[in-house]
């Protein structure tokens, strides 16, 4: 029996791979090939790594590691007598070589029944690859990236993750018996341009209907449409179908108008970049590909790259402003209960009552969509016989009156002895969204605490 791990990168074209194995188990059984769906989440054996190192993304699809999963994707090869096995994640890439060696352990009672071993690794110049990720993250609902590319990049685990010798290095000090084949993931090298062309049949696996099988898995936002849904994400806290309505229509705005902007790096910024992985691919290449450095910018990616950095910063900041409003737009059309707001995340409410208060609540929290700015309502009941005083609001260190004298027909009904009732509501409008504390006085006294 063979095993096989398809250990990734992170987009090199796993999701295509992963769906074709999938769609196609009945026709691998045909040929006693196994893609169990023991440890299956989406379609990749994410399930096999969640039960080895605790992602942070497992809880949101309900994983709950679990170790017998090794045991019944062997039981189920055995039971059935199958030649190979194979494993798919590109979460497998992110482990370290003492949780690879995890792995090995598990393994340890069927090596006698293993003819081989192989680990495929598919690796992408580390440029092209962080702005994939990136795109990635800002464009799923369970990361929903905020941070601006450079404060993405700047990170030590994504540093790490990107060497690819060391990712070689971890499963070959673990599995020294191994076959490990790295292979470059690039279309202009595959067979019909098809990454899963090129994985089977560097495998040794003929399935005809891969060469007709949609490849395009999980398609990528353009860069113009990108920082658009990041500045989303950094505004709005989306339910998963307004953000889902998000990503549709800007990739409808991407089919109909395009995106000028290519890149998140300028020249100088992208040379910087793949220069922290020099040496370490220079060494990948010699010792695997037994070349020169590969991952390093052509003549035609220099002057394509040039000429992106003509495009200005003032220019950038107004496309996204432009396509950012037209999202907004849209997302009020859809949204025809409130064509003008949506509700804020939810604020936690501290009240103050003092001698001069009767009744007093916070009825309405929203946030213009088009303006991002809250408004926030509600009632303040001074008693019959207190004078009337001045409602302020404070955010940030920012004091102005509030709007206050309102008709409130209903607070009336409730206190009719009460004359002010008629007309107890207030309204603040146009305030900044804030992480901090909005604070409504009346008068000196700070009456109610509003935090988000």
């Amino acid at each position: 029996m063979e095993i096989i791990f398809h250990i990734g990168f992170h987009k090199t074209g796993s999701s295509s791979i992963q769906k074709f194995l999938y769609s196609f188990r009945e026709k691998l059984l045909l040929n006693r090939i196994l893609y169990s769906h023991h440890g299956i989440v989406g379609f990749g054996h994410h399930g096999v790594v969640w039960s080895i190192k605790d992602f942070k993304v497992a809880h949101l699809y309900l994983f709950k590691p679990d170790l017998t999963i090794f045991n019944q994707i062997y039981k189920e090869a055995f039971k059935n007598q199958f030649n190979k096995i194979i494993l798919s994640s590109e979460f497998f890439s992110n482990l370290t070589s003492e949780e690879i060696n995890k792995i090995r352990e598990h393994l340890k009672e069927f090596f006698h029944y293993l003819t081989s071993i192989i680990i495929i690794l598919y690796i992408r110049r580390q440029d092209l690859v962080v702005d994939s990720i990136y795109r990635q993250n800002i464009k799923s609902y369970e990361t929903r990236e905020k941070k601006e590319i450079f404060t993405f990049i700047n990170q030590k685990w994504l540093f790490s993750l990107l060497d690819f010798q060391n990712i070689l290095n971890n499963w070959r000090q673990v599995f020294p018996e191994a076959k490990i084949i790295p292979r470059i993931y690039d279309r202009s090298l595959f067979p019909d341009g098809n990454v899963i062309l090129d994985f089977l049949s560097t495998l040794g696996i003929d399935i005809p209907e891969a060469k007709n099988f949609k490849i395009e898995a999980n398609p990528s936002l353009s860069h113009l449409s990108t920082l658009v849904m990041r500045k989303i994400n950094e505004k709005f806290n989306l339910t998963h179908e307004e953000h889902g309505k998000c990503i549709q229509y800007l990739f409808k705005l991407d089919r109909e108008e395009g995106s000028p902007i290519k890149s998140f790096f300028t020249l100088p910024e992208r040379i910087e970049f793949l220069e922290h992985f020099r040496e370490s691919n220079e060494r990948l290449f010699r010792e695997w590909f037994g070349t020169e450095n590969k991952f390093v910018l052509s003549e035609e990616e220099i002057k394509f790259y040039e000429e992106q950095d003509k495009i200005s910063k003032e220019e950038i900041d107004k496309m996204v402003e432009d396509r950012y409003r037209k999202v907004l737009a849209y997302l009020m059309e859809e949204n025809t209960k409130q064509p003008l707001f949506k509700n804020f995340s939810k604020p936690k409410i501290v009240y103050s009552f003092i001698d001069k208060i009767e009744f007093m609540r916070i009825d309405t929290v929203h946030l213009d969509l088009l303006k991002s700015k809250l408004t926030i309502g509600g009632l303040v009941l001074l008693k019959k016989d207190v004078d009337d005083d001045r409602l302020l609001v404070r955010t940030d260190a920012k004091e102005r009156e509030v709007e206050w004298g309102l008709p409130s027909p209903g607070l009336a009904s409730k206190f009719p002895d009460n004359p002010k009732a008629k007309n107890a509501r207030f309204r603040i409008t146009d305030l900044e969204p804030t992480s901090g504390n909005i604070e409504i006085y009346l008068g000196k006294d700070k009456i109610i605490d509003i935090k988000f």
